[in-house]
Protein backbone atom coordinates (compact mmCIF):
# COMPACT_ATOMS: atom_id res chain seq x y z
CA UNK A 1 0.00 0.00 0.00
CA UNK A 2 1.62 3.76 -1.25
CA UNK A 3 0.73 5.72 2.01
CA UNK A 4 0.90 9.26 2.14
CA UNK A 5 0.15 9.77 5.21
CA UNK A 6 0.65 13.28 6.68
CA UNK A 7 -2.72 13.88 4.91
CA UNK A 8 -4.42 10.55 5.57
CA UNK A 9 -4.62 9.47 1.91
CA UNK A 10 -3.58 5.84 1.04
CA UNK A 11 -3.66 4.55 -2.65
CA UNK A 12 -4.29 0.82 -2.53
CA UNK A 13 -3.43 0.45 -6.02
CA UNK A 14 -1.26 2.63 -8.41
CA UNK A 15 -2.83 1.13 -11.50
CA UNK A 16 -5.55 2.07 -13.53
CA UNK A 17 -8.25 -0.13 -14.94
CA UNK A 18 -12.08 -0.13 -15.21
CA UNK A 19 -13.52 -2.63 -12.75
CA UNK A 20 -16.60 -5.16 -13.86
CA UNK A 21 -19.50 -3.46 -14.36
CA UNK A 22 -23.12 -4.23 -12.88
CA UNK A 23 -25.33 -5.74 -15.48
CA UNK A 24 -27.97 -3.11 -14.33
CA UNK A 25 -29.00 -0.50 -16.74
CA UNK A 26 -27.41 2.66 -15.84
CA UNK A 27 -28.40 6.10 -14.49
CA UNK A 28 -26.18 8.77 -14.37
CA UNK A 29 -26.80 12.65 -14.10
CA UNK A 30 -24.59 15.80 -14.76
CA UNK A 31 -25.07 18.28 -12.23
CA UNK A 32 -23.57 21.83 -13.10
CA UNK A 33 -23.96 25.06 -10.95
CA UNK A 34 -25.50 28.01 -13.01
CA UNK A 35 -22.90 30.30 -11.74
CA UNK A 36 -21.63 30.80 -15.31
CA UNK A 37 -20.93 29.62 -18.90
CA UNK A 38 -20.18 26.07 -19.85
CA UNK A 39 -16.39 25.08 -20.33
CA UNK A 40 -14.39 22.38 -21.71
CA UNK A 41 -14.09 20.60 -18.57
CA UNK A 42 -17.74 20.42 -17.99
CA UNK A 43 -18.23 19.10 -21.32
CA UNK A 44 -16.44 16.87 -20.94
CA UNK A 45 -17.88 15.36 -18.31
CA UNK A 46 -21.02 15.71 -19.31
CA UNK A 47 -20.25 13.77 -22.80
CA UNK A 48 -18.59 10.70 -20.92
CA UNK A 49 -21.72 10.29 -18.50
CA UNK A 50 -24.22 10.60 -21.69
CA UNK A 51 -21.70 8.13 -23.68
CA UNK A 52 -21.49 6.01 -21.19
CA UNK A 53 -25.22 5.93 -20.47
CA UNK A 54 -26.39 5.78 -24.29
CA UNK A 55 -23.55 2.33 -24.33
CA UNK A 56 -25.43 0.73 -21.91
CA UNK A 57 -29.20 1.90 -22.68
CA UNK A 58 -29.26 4.27 -19.42
CA UNK A 59 -30.59 7.49 -18.73
CA UNK A 60 -28.61 10.61 -18.68
CA UNK A 61 -29.97 13.50 -15.89
CA UNK A 62 -29.03 16.91 -16.10
CA UNK A 63 -29.47 18.28 -12.74
CA UNK A 64 -28.74 21.87 -11.38
CA UNK A 65 -26.86 22.32 -8.07
CA UNK A 66 -28.26 25.92 -7.70
CA UNK A 67 -27.66 26.11 -3.79
CA UNK A 68 -25.41 28.66 -3.76
CA UNK A 69 -28.01 31.71 -4.53
CA UNK A 70 -25.12 34.46 -4.21
CA UNK A 71 -23.33 32.71 -6.61
CA UNK A 72 -26.08 31.69 -9.46
CA UNK A 73 -25.83 33.50 -13.11
CA UNK A 74 -29.27 35.06 -14.15
CA UNK A 75 -29.88 32.88 -17.65
CA UNK A 76 -27.12 30.17 -17.02
CA UNK A 77 -29.31 27.28 -17.10
CA UNK A 78 -30.94 27.87 -20.42
CA UNK A 79 -27.48 28.82 -22.13
CA UNK A 80 -26.26 25.49 -20.03
CA UNK A 81 -29.15 23.10 -21.80
CA UNK A 82 -28.54 25.22 -25.13
CA UNK A 83 -24.50 24.47 -25.32
CA UNK A 84 -25.51 20.59 -24.42
CA UNK A 85 -27.86 21.07 -27.29
CA UNK A 86 -25.61 22.03 -29.44
CA UNK A 87 -22.65 19.48 -28.70
CA UNK A 88 -25.59 16.72 -29.34
CA UNK A 89 -26.13 15.75 -25.70
CA UNK A 90 -29.22 14.92 -24.69
CA UNK A 91 -30.91 14.43 -21.33
CA UNK A 92 -33.48 11.87 -21.13
CA UNK A 93 -34.68 13.13 -17.48
CA UNK A 94 -34.52 17.22 -16.68
CA UNK A 95 -35.22 21.14 -16.43
CA UNK A 96 -36.66 20.57 -19.62
CA UNK A 97 -37.59 17.29 -19.74
CA UNK A 98 -39.13 15.89 -16.73
CA UNK A 99 -39.00 12.73 -15.32
CA UNK A 100 -40.39 10.61 -12.41
CA UNK A 101 -37.48 11.85 -9.43
CA UNK A 102 -37.68 15.65 -10.00
CA UNK A 103 -37.76 18.44 -9.34
CA UNK A 104 -33.98 18.45 -10.96
CA UNK A 105 -33.47 22.05 -10.15
CA UNK A 106 -31.73 21.83 -6.35
CA UNK A 107 -33.27 25.36 -5.16
CA UNK A 108 -37.12 23.47 -5.96
CA UNK A 109 -36.35 20.37 -3.52
CA UNK A 110 -35.46 22.24 -0.42
CA UNK A 111 -38.99 20.38 1.55
CA UNK A 112 -36.93 17.44 0.26
CA UNK A 113 -33.83 18.47 1.88
CA UNK A 114 -35.60 19.13 5.48
CA UNK A 115 -36.76 15.96 5.44
CA UNK A 116 -33.65 14.62 5.39
CA UNK A 117 -31.91 16.18 7.31
CA UNK A 118 -34.24 15.30 10.27
CA UNK A 119 -33.22 11.91 10.18
CA UNK A 120 -29.92 12.58 10.31
CA UNK A 121 -30.83 14.62 13.32
CA UNK A 122 -32.46 12.13 14.79
CA UNK A 123 -30.09 8.92 14.64
CA UNK A 124 -27.38 11.37 15.72
CA UNK A 125 -25.26 11.51 12.60
CA UNK A 126 -25.72 15.02 12.90
CA UNK A 127 -26.09 18.22 15.07
CA UNK A 128 -26.86 21.84 15.41
CA UNK A 129 -24.10 24.31 15.25
CA UNK A 130 -24.56 27.72 16.86
CA UNK A 131 -20.56 29.14 15.64
CA UNK A 132 -20.55 32.41 14.48
CA UNK A 133 -18.95 33.72 11.17
CA UNK A 134 -16.55 35.27 13.53
CA UNK A 135 -15.31 32.48 16.11
CA UNK A 136 -14.75 30.28 12.81
CA UNK A 137 -13.32 33.25 11.41
CA UNK A 138 -10.67 32.97 14.27
CA UNK A 139 -10.18 29.57 14.40
CA UNK A 140 -8.70 29.60 10.18
CA UNK A 141 -6.28 32.75 11.27
CA UNK A 142 -5.05 30.54 14.34
CA UNK A 143 -4.26 27.77 12.29
CA UNK A 144 -2.54 29.28 10.09
CA UNK A 145 -0.36 31.49 12.31
CA UNK A 146 0.16 28.18 13.96
CA UNK A 147 0.87 25.96 10.34
CA UNK A 148 -1.88 23.84 10.76
CA UNK A 149 -4.21 22.39 8.40
CA UNK A 150 -7.53 25.26 9.30
CA UNK A 151 -10.76 23.13 10.39
CA UNK A 152 -14.09 23.36 12.58
CA UNK A 153 -13.02 22.21 15.91
CA UNK A 154 -16.45 20.25 16.44
CA UNK A 155 -17.33 22.95 19.72
CA UNK A 156 -21.00 22.36 19.36
CA UNK A 157 -20.89 18.37 18.95
CA UNK A 158 -21.07 18.49 22.38
CA UNK A 159 -23.68 21.25 23.32
CA UNK A 160 -26.34 19.65 26.06
CA UNK A 161 -29.90 19.39 25.14
CA UNK A 162 -30.46 22.35 27.28
CA UNK A 163 -27.86 24.22 25.93
CA UNK A 164 -29.40 23.74 22.30
CA UNK A 165 -32.79 24.80 23.43
CA UNK A 166 -31.41 27.98 25.05
CA UNK A 167 -29.53 28.99 22.59
CA UNK A 168 -33.20 28.36 19.76
CA UNK A 169 -35.11 30.05 22.61
CA UNK A 170 -32.58 33.40 22.25
CA UNK A 171 -32.90 33.66 18.70
CA UNK A 172 -29.41 32.54 17.73
CA UNK A 173 -29.34 31.08 14.24
CA UNK A 174 -28.00 27.69 13.61
CA UNK A 175 -26.87 25.03 10.86
CA UNK A 176 -26.49 21.73 10.66
CA UNK A 177 -22.82 19.99 10.54
CA UNK A 178 -22.29 16.16 9.97
CA UNK A 179 -20.49 14.24 12.89
CA UNK A 180 -17.44 12.61 11.02
CA UNK A 181 -16.13 9.51 12.16
CA UNK A 182 -12.40 8.59 12.06
CA UNK A 183 -13.19 5.33 9.73
CA UNK A 184 -11.25 5.32 6.64
CA UNK A 185 -13.44 5.24 3.96
CA UNK A 186 -12.53 3.48 1.05
CA UNK A 187 -14.28 2.33 -2.40
CA UNK A 188 -13.35 1.41 -5.71
CA UNK A 189 -12.49 4.49 -8.00
CA UNK A 190 -13.56 3.24 -11.79
CA UNK A 191 -10.54 4.21 -13.21
CA UNK A 192 -7.77 5.03 -10.55
CA UNK A 193 -8.51 1.64 -8.59
CA UNK A 194 -9.13 1.14 -4.74
CA UNK A 195 -8.39 4.48 -2.80
CA UNK A 196 -9.03 4.65 1.13
CA UNK A 197 -8.80 8.35 2.80
CA UNK A 198 -9.46 9.11 6.39
CA UNK A 199 -11.41 12.58 6.12
CA UNK A 200 -11.61 13.42 9.43
CA UNK A 201 -7.65 14.26 9.91
CA UNK A 202 -7.99 16.84 7.29
CA UNK A 203 -11.23 18.09 8.10
CA UNK A 204 -13.59 19.08 11.00
CA UNK A 205 -17.47 18.28 11.50
CA UNK A 206 -18.86 19.59 7.74
CA UNK A 207 -21.78 21.85 7.26
CA UNK A 208 -24.90 20.17 6.13
CA UNK A 209 -27.35 22.67 5.90
CA UNK A 210 -26.81 26.19 6.10
CA UNK A 211 -28.44 28.85 8.45
CA UNK A 212 -30.85 29.98 5.55
CA UNK A 213 -32.09 27.02 5.10
CA UNK A 214 -30.28 25.21 1.89
CA UNK A 215 -28.44 22.33 1.59
CA UNK A 216 -24.27 22.38 1.16
CA UNK A 217 -23.06 20.47 -1.59
CA UNK A 218 -22.22 17.65 -0.05
CA UNK A 219 -25.78 16.89 1.53
CA UNK A 220 -27.57 18.09 -1.92
CA UNK A 221 -25.58 15.41 -4.00
CA UNK A 222 -25.90 12.73 -1.69
CA UNK A 223 -29.59 12.56 -0.93
CA UNK A 224 -30.22 13.73 -4.65
CA UNK A 225 -28.16 10.97 -6.11
CA UNK A 226 -29.87 8.73 -4.35
CA UNK A 227 -33.34 9.91 -4.45
CA UNK A 228 -32.85 9.68 -8.12
CA UNK A 229 -31.36 6.31 -8.58
CA UNK A 230 -28.01 7.49 -10.03
CA UNK A 231 -25.52 4.03 -10.10
CA UNK A 232 -22.89 5.55 -11.34
CA UNK A 233 -21.42 8.68 -10.52
CA UNK A 234 -18.28 9.85 -13.10
CA UNK A 235 -16.82 13.68 -12.18
CA UNK A 236 -13.52 15.59 -11.94
CA UNK A 237 -10.91 14.28 -9.78
CA UNK A 238 -11.06 17.15 -7.87
CA UNK A 239 -14.13 15.62 -6.00
CA UNK A 240 -12.33 12.74 -5.56
CA UNK A 241 -11.37 12.91 -1.49
CA UNK A 242 -14.68 14.42 -1.29
CA UNK A 243 -16.27 11.14 -2.39
CA UNK A 244 -14.82 9.40 1.21
CA UNK A 245 -17.15 11.90 3.07
CA UNK A 246 -20.01 11.60 1.05
CA UNK A 247 -19.56 7.75 1.55
CA UNK A 248 -19.89 8.77 5.76
CA UNK A 249 -23.09 10.27 4.51
CA UNK A 250 -24.18 7.21 2.92
CA UNK A 251 -23.60 5.01 5.50
CA UNK A 252 -25.01 7.58 8.12
CA UNK A 253 -28.49 6.68 5.84
CA UNK A 254 -27.85 2.97 5.57
CA UNK A 255 -28.15 3.50 1.91
CA UNK A 256 -25.77 1.98 -0.88
CA UNK A 257 -23.78 4.45 -2.25
CA UNK A 258 -23.55 4.30 -6.59
CA UNK A 259 -19.74 3.68 -8.26
CA UNK A 260 -17.36 6.09 -8.61
CA UNK A 261 -15.30 7.59 -11.48
CA UNK A 262 -13.36 10.59 -10.95
CA UNK A 263 -11.95 11.66 -14.68
CA UNK A 264 -8.30 13.13 -14.56
CA UNK A 265 -7.92 16.84 -15.39
CA UNK A 266 -7.69 18.32 -18.36
CA UNK A 267 -4.68 20.18 -19.14
CA UNK A 268 -2.70 22.41 -21.46
CA UNK A 269 0.37 21.62 -23.69
CA UNK A 270 2.37 22.23 -21.50
CA UNK A 271 0.87 20.16 -18.30
CA UNK A 272 -0.50 23.55 -16.17
CA UNK A 273 -4.35 23.34 -15.37
CA UNK A 274 -6.63 24.27 -17.94
CA UNK A 275 -8.13 27.36 -15.99
CA UNK A 276 -12.08 29.31 -16.47
CA UNK A 277 -9.88 32.52 -16.47
CA UNK A 278 -7.76 31.21 -19.94
CA UNK A 279 -9.35 32.16 -23.44
CA UNK A 280 -11.14 29.55 -25.23
CA UNK A 281 -12.30 27.44 -22.44
CA UNK A 282 -15.63 28.38 -22.90
CA UNK A 283 -17.58 25.86 -25.10
CA UNK A 284 -19.58 29.10 -26.56
CA UNK A 285 -16.50 30.55 -27.81
CA UNK A 286 -16.33 27.58 -29.65
CA UNK A 287 -19.91 27.31 -31.37
CA UNK A 288 -19.40 31.18 -32.25
CA UNK A 289 -16.51 30.10 -33.82
CA UNK A 290 -18.20 27.16 -35.76
CA UNK A 291 -15.53 24.76 -34.39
Amino acid sequence: MFSLASRGIYVVSKRYFYRNLKSLVPRVRFAPSPTGYLHLGGLRTALYNYLFAKSRGGVFILRIEDTDQTRKVEGAVDALISDLEWAGIECHEGPTRGGTCGPYIQSERLDIYQEHISKLLANGSAYKCFCTERRLNILRRDAVKSQRIPKYDNKCRNLSHQDIKDKIKAGIPYCIRFKLSSDIQSYEDLIFGGIAYDVSLNEGDPVLMKSDGYPTYHFANVVDDHLMGVSHVLRGVEWQISTTKHLLIYKAFGWTPPEFGHLPLIVNSDGTKLSKRQNDVKVEDYRNKGD
